[in-house]
């Protein structure tokens, strides 16, 4: 795989973090399945400013390709971004903010959760601690009253929810999405005990804060991969896009749904696979061509052994939806021989700029 930089107009913040977790894994058992949750209807096109340079609305995705009305200059953010933030990049400029004015432009309007009603402020210091229950933060521009595009990010075994968080702060996972970081009930996910409290967590944020129910997204690393896979293959419909880190294969089809699925090309956790297994689920279920071409994301310092790493992300070809495999060679720490088995220093910049996109 070669390393390639981020496509511009993906760009938000000059600095990227750097860092690979320390964990080791379990792997969680199987059994019942969640309840479906709110999936979140597609509106009409709402509001948006002028288009740039494609004459595409302002925060439409990837600089516009599926922005509202079009129009000359680099007008101001779409007000019916499906992210809901105010601001956004026009058309194809080399410098549109994706996310900004919400990834998908004027194609609709968030669907602002029961929460929004409450106003309630963004609480002190943005961050919501129940001890060995749930973390929920919030970003600066979290005012109560804006829906915020939700991620739901589950630990690996054998670690506290705040790895995930850890790993995701200064990144823009933090600053472009109310972030959730729930416990599972031991040490690593176990599907038939946890299900459950991935869907009250949900409810709860959903009840109680403002959220666009139609932009919630699911990432999770070694444990909290499987986890979120056998989410997937048992049903549940709220979650727009899916990044696994490090997962296993439970299922041989889910529906179509956006993913990036990134592994260590020699995942010694996972038997010195790259997940290909894993891959090839996503692969026929989006109906997936096998051609690729190569998706932008920039190389980065492994914390573990100083070295660039390159994360080999492709994308493949004539899917129903995007389809992203990111197949890399940071050395993040485990327990079988010290290789491979981490959260990628390129995983939460990444897995942003993918989600804003879709």
């Amino acid at each position: 795989m070669r390393s390639s930089r981020i496509a511009p107009a993906s760009l938000f913040l000059a600095a990227l973090a750097g860092c690979a977790a320390n964990i080791s894994s379990g792997d969680p058992g199987t059994g019942g399945s969640a309840a479906p949750g709110q999936g979140g209807a597609v509106g009409s096109a709402g509001a948006s400013g002028s288009g740039g340079a494609t004459g595409a609305g302002a925060g439409g995705r990837s600089g516009g390709q599926d922005g509202g009305a079009g129009g000359s200059g680099a007008g101001g953010g779409g007000a019916g971004g499906r992210a809901g933030q105010s601001g956004g990049g026009a058309g194809s400029s080399p410098d549109a903010a994706a996310g900004a004015g919400g990834a998908d432009g004027g194609a609709a309007p968030a669907v602002p959760s029961a929460g929004c009603a409450r106003m309630a402020a963004r609480p002190p210091n943005g961050t919501v601690n129940v001890a060995n229950d749930h973390i929920y933060d919030f970003p600066v521009s979290y005012d109560g009253k804006t829906p915020m595009p939700l991620l739901m990010a589950l630990h690996a075994a054998g670690n506290a929810n705040t790895q995930l968080e850890g790993l995701s702060n200064g990144t823009r996972l933090a600053t472009f999405f109310v972030r959730a970081f729930p416990k599972s009930a031991g040490s690593a996910w176990v599907y038939a005990t946890d299900a459950q409290k991935v869907v009250s967590t949900y409810n709860d944020l959903i009840t109680n804060y403002c959220i666009d129910t139609s932009r919630v997204f699911l990432t999770g690393h070694s444990s909290g991969a499987q986890m979120a896979v056998q989410i997937l293959c048992n049903g549940d419909t709220r979650y727009r896009a899916l990044a696994p880190v490090a997962a296993s294969k439970y299922c041989n089809r889910v529906m179509p749904t956006p993913v990036m699925y990134i592994q260590g090309m020699m995942d010694a956790m996972r038997g010195n696979s790259n997940g290909a297994d894993v891959v090839a689920v996503f692969t026929a279920s989006n109906t997936c061509s096998t051609t690729t071409a190569p998706h932008d994301v920039p190389t980065c310092t492994s914390t573990t052994d100083r070295m660039t790493v390159t994360p080999g992300c492709v994308t493949y070809q004539g899917c129903a939806k995007p389809t992203i495999w990111c197949s890399h060679n940071d050395h993040g720490y485990n327990l079988t021989d010290g290789y491979e088995h981490g959260w990628p220093c390129f995983a939460s910049n990444a897995m942003a700029d993918f989600f804003l996109a879709n």
